[in-house]
């Protein structure tokens, strides 16, 4: 199915794939057959289709009306003219008509080019109309149309030694001024520019090196539409070209000689017969040496198919040659050494509404009646090209009614003709492959890697090894904090896979769920159980308890899965209120012996059953449970590696662990019952993690001997009143929590990396005090983080803070602080400050030159920031958010954001400094009222405006104004930035996103909150700038006109689901002022900006633009012309980290 589908799409593209609706040929020849028909025309013909350029030519001798609409029809569905101007040529009124007849369709369409060639005439001869040419004086539109069509550029046989040479060079114009188009028109419908532009960039066309480019994706991303799209623009460089499409399939049909006797005889364009693919005749790769090839390998599917075709691509392709292999599977290209491999990615939810669009109604906007259905769409198809396409054609002229029931049913019973493309992978997969992969679909998306990783490994699947090759085969992906690159990264999965897998797993058996080998729907786990339906097919069950309602089981209801090695009863959610809705009336006699992982969520049991064996058990968690003691006696626990009992506030103990070998992580904080934990578990050789956190009744930690293998230790809020003295002796703690008490006086150097203070569980009015004096002590000298969490009865913190000289990252969160102290800005290093929920902070003093990250939120009595007014860093990264301080006054804002002191302009520190080509900048504070906007060269009301890019553009600053904001996960689900669209005109639009906040955003963590007020926004992005001007200047370069730039601010909550208002928005041009080539002084005259216009009050409909001109002035004075570039100088510079 996949083959076929990109069998369509370079089908297709061979041909005139974008203008296919409604022009049929790409060239059309003109010329006299008396003079030409025999040699020159039918050997330009000829190569015109050896370069699979679709060409119209009428070789026929006798005319008549039935051929001339024929020739008419023909003339109206080309997109390019050659007119062969030879000695007769002007004899013949057919051909003059013919001519007249182009000429007027190349007026009335721009996309419509003529190319002249003079074979054997002078031009002047036709321009003037003498010679042979006289004869068409006679007819003024003859006459009008040689004139014209003289004049134009084109080819003079006089100026090439032969025939052979100049069909070479039209050759290679026709292709160049056809890939434009097609390109460009792939670009704008198809796929996404971040993917082109890498491309690009990876080919470095202008290299002599050979270059082999992996393009690697799962099924339905695009892979193929991208190298047909690369392949038009820049295939007409290169002496031989080939695009081998569907290689697998092609492969399994044919075999691989015929695959390379194709290859072959496309390079060097005649028949190729070689017997077997092991043995090349010498004459072959000598020939292919002295050519520059472009080679495009499609769906390639294993190491040893590109071996056999391109193994020794270096050796046999001349100097400059190019190949582009596509493949589901990263391992093909690394086995072979393709190091140069661009992962595509999904499209952006702008271009996936035009695509889909134009399948579904014909044009790039959905019909306004059907614009939230189609959002609906977006959401399910979450950028896969393959699915937009599917989904757009199948509800194609179909009510709402129909697309509502068609969406709902989706969700039940996936798209076929999209999975069977899906599928492809896995069918490749072995069967350990399998199970990892169907595990991951039902159970573990979005489940930290490591943890994954333990678990299938006990289960005999080969883990490591099994999820690389899902990674490299697309089916998974991973994400990790990119501000710890040591934490565990978690395992994603996109939508329509995981609903694949699932669905493979349906198939097991249709109609009874307890035969299938994986349970996750609530209603089917909920049947299985109740009704005690299970069997040994089953090996996993896993329950999302918020979904629904209270399940009573019988004491036996497992002893029919014997094989079940995963259970979870869990609430994603966070809402432990609904947490006890599995109950047990008669308790639990068994549980499987097989288990590895045990996850329940709640558990009404006060302990697990005497029965049970927990020998593979890997990982057990039992968060909120009313569990009071997990077993009796000791256990042997060879696998086990993670307890975690959170909350259980029933619990009494912690039982001997000393038969647990591979423990690393134990966490029963907020047991709040729990008095007694067993020295055994202190000991443990590879215990990594202790949180003992919040256990308010436990008052000691006996033990002789800590383990040295324990990286993260959590005693804050419990029970103890003084460090136990074996700890004193643990080294290198990376994360270490405790309340602040004198006991932290005694920690030796490098005793932790990270520290998080919380205030004693008593009230101590002497916390300040105590505070002062454990700064000085040498535990603290080396510490890089430190925290301050729930320090209710700390009101201000102590000066000695400003000891701490290797301070990375400070952050104050739920805290009763009123200030922070003077001596900040003496931290040298200090990167990131977080301030949070401090709802007593009234004054954040001057910050240090080195802040790089500057977070502030839910400070509602926050008034005064002063800013440092130090010289810039080099590298002007950062981010500065101070969200909700609705009481930050007027001085604080231009400390932040205004005012900024006299600095190095940014026109200059752009066009001089890569760094500054790459910066990313941000800003947001509680707006103020007119503050930015008389910053801005544009300020509108809509989010959607198109201008005309100045000639001496360097780049822009963009501004945003947000109305209230409910709940939202700014940094993680949530984003805030501006799409920029280069138009030009053609008609072409090309789009880049700059994100002033999301994901990639330097948060330490995602921040949930609301905005309270309206927020500001302002942001620099030199990548995004960096980027347009490349192609600002690539589009002057080959069409005339300055083209066009549109901004389409957004704001996208954590599921979208409401609209938030966009009050104001607008951007400063960045220009230089050269002239001659030369830089001079800054100007200090006043300097015109003009700036044409558009916006658009209904977002997306293209339709329904309303076109405004303003003739806007770049500043009035000089002063003002400086202060959005000085902006980038105030003194938050730094490296990024």
């Amino acid at each position: 199915m996949a083959a076929s589908n990109s069998a369509a799409v370079v089908g297709n593209a061979s041909s005139s794939l974008s203008l296919s609706v409604t022009k049929k040929y790409d060239v059309f020849i003109s010329f006299r057959g008396e003079d030409t028909r025999g040699d020159f025309t039918s050997h330009l013909h000829a190569a015109l289709g050896r370069s699979s350029i679709e060409t119209y030519i009428d070789y026929r001798i006798q005319k008549g009306e039935e051929v001339w609409v024929e020739l008419v029809k023909a003339i109206k569905g080309s997109i390019l003219f050659l007119v062969i101007f030879s000695e007769n040529y002007a004899n013949s009124s057919w051909c003059l008509n013919e001519l007249v007849e182009l000429m007027e369709c190349r007026k009335q369409e721009e996309e419509v080019h003529v190319i002249p060639v003079f074979y054997k005439v002078d031009p002047s001869q036709v321009r003037k109309q003498t010679g042979s040419y006289r004869a068409a004086v006679a007819n003024q539109k003859w006459k009008d149309a040689l004139y014209e069509a003289a004049n134009l550029s084109g080819f003079h046989s006089h100026t090439y030694r032969t025939e052979t040479d100049l069909i070479e060079d039209i050759i290679k114009v026709v292709l160049q001024k056809l890939n434009h188009k097609y390109t460009y028109d792939f670009r704008g419908l198809f796929i996404s520019d971040e993917n082109y532009t890498s491309i690009e960039s990876l080919l470095k066309i202008d290299s002599m090196e050979v270059r082999v480019i992996g393009i690697w994706g799962k099924g339905g991303i695009g892979k193929t539409t991208l190298a047909a799209a690369i392949f038009h623009k820049v295939s007409f460089q290169y002496e031989g070209t080939c695009f081998l499409e569907n290689v697998a399939e092609e492969s399994k049909r044919h075999g691989l000689n015929y695959v390379c006797n194709k290859l072959f005889s496309k390079l060097l364009r005649e028949d190729i017969n070689i017997d077997t693919n092991k043995v090349i005749p010498s004459n072959v790769p000598k020939r292919l040496r002295r050519k520059k090839v472009f080679i495009v390998l499609d769906d390639v599917n294993t190491p040893q198919l590109l071996e056999n075709l391109v193994g020794a691509g270096a050796e046999w392709l001349g100097a400059g040659s190019r190949v582009i292999v596509t493949t589901r599977d990263r391992h093909v290209l690394k086995s072979r050494g393709v190091e140069k491999i661009h992962e595509v990615k999904e499209m952006n939810f702008h271009n996936s509404l035009k695509l889909f669009s134009l399948n579904a109604f014909g044009k790039t906007y959905p019909t306004e009646e059907y614009e939230e259905l189609s959002k609906r769409v977006m959401v399910y198809a979450k950028g896969i090209p393959l699915a937009l396409k599917v989904l757009g054609s199948f509800l194609r002229s179909k009510s709402e009614n129909e697309w509502d029931s068609a969406l709902t049913k989706l969700k039940k019973i996936p798209n076929q003709e999209i999975q069977t493309v899906l599928r492809l992978s896995y069918d490749g997969l072995d069967d350990g492959d399998k199970n990892i992969f169907l595990d991951i679909a039902c159970f573990f998306k979005g489940q930290k890697g490591d943890s994954v990783t333990k678990v299938l490994n006990a289960c005999g699947f080969s883990a490591d090894i099994g999820i690389k090759n899902l990674l490299d085969k697309a089916l998974i992906t991973t994400t990790t904090d990119m501000h710890d690159s040591t934490t565990d990264s978690c395992i994603d999965m996109h939508d329509l896979i995981q609903e694949m897998g699932r669905g493979i797993v349906r198939e097991e058996s249709i109609d009874n769920p307890g035969q299938r080998s994986r349970l996750w729907d609530p209603e089917e786990v909920n049947d299985v159980l109740t009704n005690n339906t299970g069997t040994g097919a089953i090996q996993g069950i896993w329950l999302e308890m918020s979904q629904i309602q209270d399940i009573k089981l019988s004491s036996k209801s497992f002893r029919k899965m014997p094989n079940l090695r995963l259970l979870a009863f869990q609430s994603l959610n966070g809402n432990f209120k609904r947490i006890n809705s599995v109950y047990l009336p008669k308790g639990l006699e068994f549980l499987p012996k097989k288990l590895r992982y045990l996850g329940w969520n709640g558990c009404p049991l006060e302990s697990l059953p005497s029965t049970f064996c927990p020998e593979k058990l890997v990982e057990l968690s039992m968060r909120y449970s009313n569990v009071q003691k997990l077993w009796h006696g000791v256990q042997n626990l060879p696998n086990l590696e993670k307890i975690d009992l959170f909350g259980c506030i029933n619990l009494m103990e912690c039982p001997n662990l000393s038969l647990a070998p591979k423990l690393k992580q134990v966490s029963i904080s907020h047991c709040e019952s729990l008095s007694y934990v067993d020295p055994s578990i202190l000991s443990l050789p590879k215990l990594e993690i202790l949180n003992v956190s919040g256990c308010t009744s436990l008052k000691s930690l006996g033990s002789n001997t800590w383990s040295q293998s324990l990286q993260h230790l959590y005693l804050e809020g419990s029970g103890l009143n003084e460090l136990p003295p074996s700890v004193l002796h643990i080294k290198d703690l990376k994360i270490f929590a405790s309340s602040i008490n004198y006991g932290l006086m005694d920690l030796p150097e490098n005793f932790s990396n990270d520290i998080v203070l919380s205030a004693p569980r008593e009230h101590d009015r002497d916390t300040f005090f105590t505070l002062h004096k454990i700064l000085y002590s040498s535990g603290f000298q080396s510490v890089t983080g430190l925290t301050f969490y729930n320090c209710q009865s700390l009101g201000e913190i102590p000066d000695s803070i400003s000891l701490l000289s290797s301070l990375l990252f400070l952050s104050f969160l739920h805290s009763n602080i009123i200030s922070l102290p003077e001596s900040l800005k003496y931290l040298p290093r200090l990167h990131r400050l977080c301030v949070g929920e401090c709802k007593m902070l009234r004054r954040i003093p001057a910050l240090p030159q080195s802040i790089q990250c500057f977070l502030v939120w839910n400070c509602q009595s926050l008034q005064t920031v002063l800013s440092s007014t130090i010289e810039p860093l080099e590298s002007p990264n950062g981010t500065f958010l101070l969200a909700n301080c609705i009481k930050l006054d007027e001085h604080s804002f231009d400390a932040i954001i205004g005012e900024p002191p006299p600095s190095e302009v940014l026109e200059d520190a752009f066009t001089d400094n890569y760094i500054y080509q790459t910066a990313k900048l941000c800003y947001s504070l509680p707006a103020r009222s007119g503050k930015v906007r008389e910053w801005f060269h544009c300020h509108f009301t809509q989010s959607l405006v198109t201008v005309e890019i100045p000639p001496n553009l360097l780049g822009f600053i963009f501004y945003l104004v947000v109305s209230q904001v409910k709940l939202c996960h700014i940094g993680c689900c949530g984003s805030i930035g501006c799409e920029c669209s280069l138009e030009t005109s053609q008609n072409e639009r090309i789009s880049i996103t700059s994100f002033v906040l999301d994901k990639n955003s330097m948060l330490i963590h995602p921040l949930p909150f609301e905005f309270m007020t309206d927020h500001v926004f302002v942001w620099y992005d030199g990548r995004i700038c960096k980027q347009i001007m490349e192609l600002v200047k690539e589009r002057r370069a080959i069409s005339s006109g300055d083209p066009k730039l549109r901004f389409k601010f957004f704001i996208q909550t954590r599921h979208n689901q409401e609209a938030v208002n966009i009050k104001e928005c607008g951007f400063r041009w960045i220009c230089s002022f050269e002239e001659g080539g030369c830089k001079p002084e800054r100007s200090r005259e006043i300097h015109e900006v003009e700036a044409n216009v558009v916006t658009n009050k209904v977002e997306g409909s293209e339709s329904n633009e309303q076109k405004e001109t303003s003739h806007l002035k770049a500043e009035e004075t000089e002063d003002l012309s400086y202060r959005l570039e000085e902006i980038m100088h105030i003194g938050f510079g730094g490296d990024r980290m």
